[in-house]
Order: C-alpha cells, then sequence, then structure tokens
C-alpha cells in the first residue's frame, strides 16, 4: 500500500500560474530551503517521513514527536499541524513556531513569509 501511495501524483495547486509558480512562490522556493523547510519537508512528497518533538504538542500529547506532514497538496489540508490549531500556513510560519523549531522564519520579513506561504500552497 505504501508503495502505491508513493507512486500517485498529487493535484497541481490551483495558485499555479500556468502549471509554474509565479513571481512570489518563485521567491520562496528559494526561502524555503533558507529557512531549513527542506531539511524534514524534502521532495517529492516534502516530508522526510520521520517523527520530531518541536514543542507544539500540548495537553496530553506535550513533550511527544508528531509526525513530519507531507506538504505535497497542503493547500488543500487547511488547518494546519497535528492538532490544527493553525488556520493558515502564515499560522504555522509566524504564530505557531516556537523558538524556530518549526523551520527558522523568526528573521523573514513579512514579504518573505508571504513568499514562502505562496511556495508551500502552490506544492
Amino acid at each position: 500500500i505504501d508503495l502505491y501511495l508513493k507512486s500517485l501524483k498529487p493535484v497541481p495547486s490551483p495558485l499555479l500560474e500556468g502549471g509554474k509558480l509565479g513571481a512570489a512562490a518563485e521567491r520562496g522556493k528559494a526561502l524555503f530551503a533558507g529557512a531549513k523547510c527542506a531539511d524534514c519537508h524534502t521532495p517529492p512528497h516534502y516530508t522526510d517521513m520521520k517523527v520530531y518533538e518541536l514543542g507544539t504538542a500540548r495537553g496530553l500529547d506535550e513533550g511527544k514527536p508528531v509526525d513530519t506532514p507531507a506538504l505535497a497538496e497542503v493547500w488543500r489540508t487547511a488547518p494546519y499541524l497535528h492538532d490544527g490549531r493553525s488556520a493558515t500556513i502564515m499560522d504555522v510560519l509566524k504564530k505557531d513556531n516556537p523558538d524556530n523549531r518549526h523551520g527558522d522564519t523568526a528573521g523573514l520579513t513579512e514579504q518573505e513569509l508571504a513568499d514562502l506561504a505562496a511556495y508551500v500552497l502552490s506544492l
């Protein structure tokens, strides 16, 4: 089953422009590597299939590791994070990223965050 699921092609994001990344998403693609997103969200499915303790779990799950989610088709899977607390990708990047443990985003400008979100949502 695992091999079959990995063989499926993702549905293209409706945010692509003519099937390609737009200008903001192109800028975000460079930021994706620089912000260390690609360390865990590796192509082609944008997951390393590992678990990490990122400090985002709460309640009974606090201190427990969580799966690295695949980012392919993330444009249609809101809300985000393991417990659904992030309504948007911007929430994941800005509000729900304690101590930069979920990508090095604290030093990014608002425009860079928007570009990064545009790229992620294009996957």
